[in-house]
């Protein structure tokens, strides 16, 4: 005869979480991932520590994201202020009063 849990377990596994693995396990992965052997407590704690010192923006790719983001920036404010310039100037040019001139036209003579 099954167990309640088991059973429940049984029926609906997928839906379950997988089993927490050991803490050698998870030491032997961590090492896998950093190329240290890490043995002692101090160990894990420098890592940690020189983990927590690197800072993204000392990475190259992100510094030329930094540096894109910055050109992008400055190129759409510089577009901004030719905007504004122009659409200043055409605003200007259209409250000009309008002067209506009336030049007479001589007709020409013509002999006969």
């Amino acid at each position: 005869m099954a167990l309640r849990g088991e059973g429940l377990r049984e029926d609906h596994g997928a839906l379950t979480e997988p089993e927490p693995e050991t803490r050698e396990e998870l030491v032997q992965h961590l090492e896998q991932l950093t190329g240290r052997t890490l043995r002692t407590r101090a160990d894990i704690q420098a890592y940690v520590q020189e983990a927590a010192a690197r800072k993204a923006s000392d990475r190259p790719a992100v510094r030329r994201w930094l540096r894109a983001k910055k050109v992008t920036l400055i190129v759409l404010l510089a577009f901004g202020v030719i905007q504004y310039y122009v659409l200043d100037v055409m605003l200007e040019i259209a409250s000009l009063p309008n002067n209506t001139y009336f030049v007479p036209v001589k007709t020409p003579l013509v002999k006969s």
